[in-house]
């Protein structure tokens, strides 16, 4: 049976955008979930937006959140619960989907495969001697349609992504009352590759970015192209996405998080590190953290945190019951074969790992753009 990897992100044609909106089902004195659909590059792409209710017509913070390998859109949300976090400290969180097949037509039977296209792992390295994407024994894995072929270690959608998310942004832009200085960017797992990738070609857009759980595949991590803070967390006890460069269960291999960090630190021409890098809620949590610091901005900092005992999970950020592969009945007429996700407003939610990350967010705004 196939093996579930990742459960667990120019002008605008105002024309090939449809609307429809609900209120969250959980939630709805707090804000609403609104769907928008978009054609890009002959293939209808969807994403959705949810907007806390704000007592002062002030322009918001935007985070955009990328869901992983297999997990939907509004089922990344459920799973981790980001809206409530939205809701309390009052920012408009985005959630692209990425591309989807199924591996049987037959209903009921096969599976629903989402990926983003990270520009690193459908690709093999051009050095001889470079390390490998996957061992000579790895599992394989379904070839998207979108593909015209996929290598032995390749495994994630091959479309435009990049222009898709860049699409996104510039019509919420238009569409909602959002603060373009304030952007920031996460993902898990896949939907963390496609972070560090667009962190590094569209680093003009965001604040700071967020890549958790998830490193490039060897010989692609990279470095933004204009100075844009990072905050790497992972895993030590990640099996699927390893944190060390080894081979994973699944015979997959990824950059370590430390290569991750010092090619980012070196975008950033930081002058320190890696050192020593804590605050309260990292040490209240038990996690490891170096960073580097002195960067070419003042402030600009690369800190990756590491968890010791967690697995392929974003640490400290979950909705109890929920799976991230579920859709909301907003999103179920896209996906009617996947689970509807349940109401969860009285579950038990952990969102130190989105408080987090939205500390280190809260520290910079963009400073300007091209």
């Amino acid at each position: 049976m196939f093996d579930v990897r990742f459960l667990s992100v120019s002008a605008l044609l105002v024309s090939l955008v449809f609307y429809h909106s609900l209120p969250l089902a959980n939630d709805s004195d707090s804000g609403q979930m609104h769907k928008r659909a978009m054609v890009h590059d002959g293939v209808q792409r969807e994403y959705f937006v949810y907007v806390p209710k704000s007592k002062k017509s002030i322009p918001l913070p935007l985070v955009l959140g990328l869901h992983g390998y297999m997990s939907t859109a509004t089922g990344f949300e459920a799973f981790h619960g980001v809206n409530r976090h939205a809701a309390r400290f009052g920012y408009i969180a985005v959630y692209p989907q990425g591309q989807h097949f199924r591996t049987s037509q037959q209903p009921g039977f096969g599976y629903q495969i989402t990926s983003w296209n990270d520009m690193a792992s459908n690709l093999a390295s051009s050095d001889p001697d470079s390390t490998p994407h996957c061992v000579a024994d790895a599992q394989k894995f379904p070839c998207p349609p979108d593909c015209s072929s996929c290598s032995r270690c390749a495994w994630t959608s091959c479309g435009d992504d990049l222009g898709f998310i860049e699409k996104v942004l510039n019509a919420v832009e238009v569409e909602f009352h959002t603060d373009p200085q304030r952007h920031y960017l996460l993902g898990v797992s896949n939907g963390g590759m496609m972070a560090l990738r667009l962190g590094c070609n569209l680093s003009h857009r965001f604040a700071a970015i967020a890549p958790i759980i998830a490193q490039l595949a060897p010989g692609f991590a990279c470095a933004p192209e204009q100075s844009v803070p990072m905050f790497h967390l992972y895993s030590e006890g990640d099996d699927t996405v390893r944190s060390d460069g080894k081979p994973a269960a699944d015979g997959y291999i990824y950059e370590s998080a430390d290569d991750t960090l010092a090619a980012w630190a070196h975008g950033l021409s930081c002058a320190s590190g890696p050192i020593g890098w804590k605050n309260k809620l990292s040490e209240d949590n038990g996690l490891r953290c170096v960073a580097y610091t002195d960067c070419s901005i003042t402030g600009h900092e690369a800190v990756s945190c590491g968890q010791p005992d967690s697995g392929h999970l974003w640490p400290g950020m979950s909705v109890k019951g929920a799976i991230a592969t579920c859709a909301t009945l907003l999103q179920s007429p896209s996906m009617p074969e996947q689970a509807v996700c349940g109401l969860t407003e009285d579950a038990e939610f952990e969102s130190w790992g989105m408080d987090l990350i939205w500390r280190f967010f809260q520290r910079y705004t963009l400073r300007g753009k091209p």
